[in-house]
């Protein structure tokens, strides 16, 4: 025990103390500013994840658009596709089938012409993406070359 120095009565030292006890390894209060931080760094992450899976997508429907744009460019005066799907109206691109391929120079395309619909198969050219064998499978079941 002390005495107090103003003549008072003793005081104990293990008394509370003026400031409170905190326990070292308490976690902190979360301050309002780190929230607001945390936050803004979240959304900006989220907002990064979407412009890059934005962009790829982006990117696949241009080179996508842009390969069935060539390819009915390549294939519309064909006089044997023209024989049997008369004036090609549409070229689609079958990504999951091209994907299934073994050969990366080998795509397929769903064909939609004036007369008929069917599915291509066209060999490319690794040099300069021109058409190098094409075949035509009509509705049937039939196949029939169109190139070379």
């Amino acid at each position: 025990m002390s005495w107090d120095p103003q003549g008072g009565a003793p005081q104990s030292p293990y008394a509370a103390s003026p400031t409170p006890f905190r326990d070292p390894y308490a976690p902190r209060p979360a301050s309002r500013g780190s929230t607001l931080l945390w936050l803004v760094l979240g959304g900006g992450g989220l907002l990064l994840v979407l412009l890059c899976c934005g962009g790829g997508v982006g990117l696949l429907a241009f080179t996508r658009s842009f390969k069935e744009a060539e390819v009915k460019e390549q294939l519309r005066d064909n006089p044997k596709l023209r024989e049997h799907f008369g004036e090609l109206e549409k070229v689609e691109l079958d990504f999951t089938a091209s994907m299934a391929e073994d050969d990366d120079n080998t795509f397929r395309y769903n064909v939609r012409g004036s007369k008929d619909s069917g599915e291509l198969t066209a060999i490319e050219s690794p040099d300069d993406e021109t058409i190098v064998e094409a075949t035509l499978r009509l509705k049937n079941g039939t196949q029939v070359k169109i190139l070379p």
